[in-house]
């Protein structure tokens, strides 16, 4: 099946980094604060993991850009509200792209204080539009 994990906690790509390393075939979740920070290196290095990204937050056209330049071919989907249901969109658009095996991981690169109080009510947030998600294909 398709594996959801929360990793709210990558505030950076360089937690993310660590957090893609683990898997082979992704669906990513990603955005937020980047408080400065680039994605060159991480999209670069995982590019080949990527089945599609999912980008939420205020600074996600940073991380868009960079897909555009080091992996033009991975489908990017921009998620342009930042209300409390945005969560709910962004599991289910990246649930569309998912594949038997894949993960779909959150691991944001980006502070969360843009939408949410703390990192951990953004892993809170994704952990209840996936439960809802599973009991909606009950």
């Amino acid at each position: 099946g398709i594996r959801y994990v929360d990793d709210s906690k990558a505030t950076n790509p360089h937690a993310a980094n660590s957090s893609m390393k683990a898997f082979e075939s992704i669906v990513w979740i990603a955005g937020g604060q980047a408080k400065g920070t680039t994605f060159d290196e991480l999209i670069s290095t995982h590019s080949s993991k990527l089945r599609a990204v999912v980008l939420m937050g205020v600074d996600r056209v940073i991380i868009a850009q960079a897909m555009a330049k080091h992996a033009p071919d991975v489908p990017v989907i921009m998620v342009d509200s930042t209300d409390h249901g945005t969560m709910a969109s962004v599991v289910r658009q990246a649930r569309q792209f998912a594949r038997p095996g894949d993960v779909v991981l959150l691991a944001p690169g980006c502070a969360s204080l843009d939408m949410y109080s703390s990192y951990s009510e953004r892993g809170d947030a994704f952990a209840a539009a996936v439960r809802d998600l599973l009991d909606e294909s009950r």
